[in-house]
């Protein structure tokens, strides 16, 4: 069953999952200052949250990617420039949700793949939002 969820999870196979990386990577990387300090910090809170629950659904719907998300983590925080306490906060809400969709998903599922779709959709928008300041984020897709 392992190797037929991969397949439902294709759309972010190879070419997909270089683009929702692209997109992430993309967002720190250009987000100007944000107009709102705490909106923004709230997006990378989420953006953890979707990297550590992407960490565990991919690893177990059988993606082969390692460490891939938990060093795109360590990337995100590394861009962003977090203090100390802003790091310890977002490495927990990571870690939390690497656990929670570990308890939630011990193994692949048909609805593991579809969360993990799921919220590589939702890294997508949030990304875009991230990287134009919540302004016209439909227009980079």
């Amino acid at each position: 069953m392992r190797r037929g969820m991969t397949r439902r999870m294709s759309k972010f196979g190879t070419g997909g999952l270089v683009s929702a990386r692209m997109v992430l990577l993309g967002a720190l990387l250009l987000a100007p200052l944000p107009a709102a300090a705490s909106q923004f910090n709230d997006g990378l809170t989420r953006l953890a949250e979707i990297l550590g629950s992407v960490h565990h659904l991919r690893d177990v719907c059988g993606a082969n990617e390692g460490s891939l998300w938990r060093n795109k983590m360590i990337d995100m925080m590394n861009v962003a420039k977090l203090s100390p306490k802003e790091r310890k906060t977002i490495i927990a809400h990571f870690n939390n949700a690497f656990y929670e969709a570990r308890t939630r998903f011990p193994r692949c599922t048909s609805d593991a793949a579809k969360r993990a779709n799921s919220l590589f959709n939702e890294a997508h928008r949030l990304a875009a939002r991230l990287v134009n300041g919540g302004k016209n984020a439909a227009s980079l897709f």
